[in-house]
């Protein structure tokens, strides 16, 4: 019984991500009920469901568990804070690209697989991939997270992602930060997902860390130009580490 009905739990979730992405636009103005499809039906009382349910640790639960494997490594109480925003943005109307979710874990050594882009769909992990942070971060951990120019730190929070283009590190993907404080001046910085040759399990064998970036969260070059194809334009990043003040103060996190 448990099984069925954490089933429907999930079932219930990712109806709402599809309801929302199939129907809902941020920049319509609601149309009465009465003029609505079914589909649109369905997707108004999916949200309102779902929304409410969210905020239920035995809901997150579930669908931790629908989509990971104990292998895979990510700290539940760090999906739960990355679900949280999540939904909070995608009420605000702040995302585009809905159905994608990308995690960076901060806390983990960067000699692992601390990045998640999750398909929230679907019920799967995209990616699980080696990132960089700054290296005035920390050396094998970052430790210190800063939102000043030239600093060299990496951000923590929300982004969204924007679009691919050609830099100095070949296929580059735009974050622009979304909380202020915390990250709002990383276009301004230049805080960018790209490809980097220190992202690999040979560097860290050479040098017993991964490289380390100007801040931005860098990752192998094998894998940078499918990552950023699947999330760009739109789609919620979440840099965690678990920063005090930042769990203190976060608007997004408070909803």
């Amino acid at each position: 019984m448990r099984i069925i009905k954490n089933t429907a739990i999930i079932l219930l979730l990712t109806l709402f991500i599809s309801a929302y992405t199939y129907k809902i636009n941020e920049n319509t103005t609601p149309v009465p009920l009465k003029m609505v499809d079914s589909a649109s039906v369905v997707a108004t009382t999916v949200c309102l469901e779902a929304c409410i349910m969210v905020n239920s640790q035995k809901v997150v639960d579930s669908f931790y568990s629908g989509i990971f494997q104990s292998q895979l490594g990510l700290n539940k109480k760090v999906f739960n804070y990355a679900l949280k925003g999540y939904f909070f943005l995608l009420n605000q109307g702040t995302l585009q690209k809905k159905d994608t979710l990308t995690i960076i874990d901060y806390s983990l050594s960067s000699n692992e697989k601390r990045l998640w882009v999750i398909d929230l769909r679907n019920l799967t992990v995209l990616f699980h991939e080696l990132v960089a942070h700054g290296r005035n971060s920390g050396n094998q951990y970052a430790r210190k997270f800063s939102n000043t120019t030239n600093s060299f730190q990496s951000s923590l929070g929300f982004f969204i992602t924007g679009d691919i283009y050609k830099g100095k590190h070949e296929t580059s993907l735009r974050l622009f930060g979304l909380e202020k404080k915390f990250n709002g001046k990383a276009f301004e910085r230049g805080i960018v997902i790209h490809g980097a040759d220190y992202v690999s399990e040979s560097f860290i064998q050479s040098n017993q860390r991964l490289g380390r970036s100007q801040g931005c969260p860098a990752v192998s070059e094998n894998v940078i130009n499918h990552l950023a194809n699947t999330i760009s334009n739109g789609a919620c990043v979440f840099a965690y580490y678990p920063h005090k003040s930042y769990l203190k103060n976060s608007k997004v996190l408070k909803g």
